[in-house]
């Protein structure tokens, strides 16, 4: 039954994400024609995929408490996770949902969950939407077989990796915040990934719930760290490939998921050789591998992924006339400072602004009550930001995760 369960899971994810890309695949190394048409993706699929098969598994184990369908129906397909995350999981989630008091207005939950959102909303529309012109057209050129110049290959790589990040963890805060607005309280899914010293910490930082659940649900019934280092490292390189594919319907995608993985293998052999690793080193190859990991996740294509490589290489010179300018390159830094020097969203709540935050871990590590009680100036800062968030949004964009 449970393998029936995940099978109808899986294939329903299966056609819908990846039925176009394998026919595709087979078409270029066959030489024929077929077409499967257009095939529309359900918005949420491959987020409340992974939440039933979680559930299906637990269910199996035993470790499901709860199966009243009115609440599952709700727990799958409660709407603020579902484009971009977190991955919920049913531990932390239906109990809030069978909780009378998760339904009484609470007003110190709609001033935290309002400020996470309006943070959120900010980082979204000023930071990562207006950074996104000086990556956009670089890739383009590259994906349309362009030369692409030193200078503009490293702005258009950082560029991106700054705008993926901001508007990422965009979405991550206002996905917690709207959710507390009606007493949900999520699991943060975000923390500074860009400040991490090594690999490991990265996805302990990134998408922190996709990493639980490929932890839990694909790393561990693999075998883990149990049979052996050799083992140990396979079953980190197919989770991480899966862990790419599961992003999108491509070949680089799979390259991205490859090269996280070979990251994590090279990492945990560094840690059993108890070699130091100083702090800013550690800093700077994590950074960096993830900049160059960052170019397949972005390029359409191969081909323009290499062109970026070439350039960031100095390997295309500065034959090809520029297409950013140095604005560009003063923008990109300026979003890069914030992101590493300045605190996130949590830790403004936490300690910068007159707040009082604290975390309520659900036995699953996940789910975050923030108590929020801003002094007047605050307040207006907060809507200050609010309006200027809604009058960008008109030139807003789709979220990144969006397509995934």
């Amino acid at each position: 039954v449970l393998a029936a369960g995940i099978a109808f899971n899986l294939l329903l994810l299966g056609y819908f994400k990846y039925a176009g890309f394998l026919v595709a695949t087979a078409d270029a190394l066959t030489g024929s024609q077929f077409s499967l048409g257009d095939i529309v993706l359900p918005v949420g699929i491959s987020f409340y995929t992974f939440t039933q098969i979680a559930f299906l598994v637990d269910a199996s184990r035993g470790q499901a408490a709860e199966y009243d369908l009115p609440r599952y129906a709700l727990f799958v397909s409660f709407f603020p996770h579902l484009i971009a995350g977190p991955i919920i999981h049913h531990k932390e989630m239906m109990p809030q949902f069978g909780d009378p008091k998760t339904y009484r207005w609470s007003p110190d939950d709609a001033a935290a969950g309002l400020t996470l959102f309006t943070l959120g909303l900010f980082k979204k529309v000023v930071f990562a939407d207006r950074i996104a012109p000086y990556a956009s057209p670089v890739f383009a050129a590259a994906d349309m077989g362009g030369t692409i110049p030193t200078s503009d290959a490293w702005i258009a790589a950082l560029a991106y990796t700054v705008q993926i990040y901001f508007d990422f963890s965009a979405y991550s805060d206002m996905a917690i915040g709207i959710s507390q607005m009606f007493g949900i309280h999520l699991p943060l899914n975000f923390n500074s990934p860009y400040k991490s010293l090594s690999a490991i910490d990265f996805w302990r930082r990134w998408h922190m719930t996709l990493s639980r659940f490929l932890r839990d649900y694909l790393y561990f019934p693999l075998g883990g760290n149990r049979k052996g280092p050799l083992r140990r490292y396979a079953n980190l390189m197919i989770t991480m490939l899966l862990g790419g594919l599961w992003h999108g319907a491509g070949w680089t995608f799979v390259v991205w998921g490859g090269l996280h993985g070979l990251y994590l293998v090279i990492n945990h052999a560094w840690r059993a050789s108890r070699l130091p690793m100083p702090k800013l080193l550690g800093w700077l190859i994590t950074f960096s591998s993830v900049v160059f990991a960052w170019v397949f996740f972005r390029a359409h294509s191969f081909p323009g992924a290499l062109a970026i490589l070439r350039g960031m290489f100095g390997l295309s010179g500065m034959t090809a006339p520029g297409l950013l300018k140095p604005v560009a390159a003063i923008y990109v830094a300026l979003l890069l400072a914030i992101a590493l020097f300045l605190p996130n969203s949590q830790e403004i709540m936490r300690r910068y602004l007159p707040s009082d935050f604290y975390a309520i871990p659900s036995p699953e590590g996940g789910g975050a009550k923030i108590i929020w009680s801003p002094l007047a100036r605050t307040a207006l800062l907060v809507s200050a930001a609010l309006a200027i968030s809604i009058l960008l949004l008109p030139k807003a964009s789709e979220f990144l995760y969006f397509q995934f």
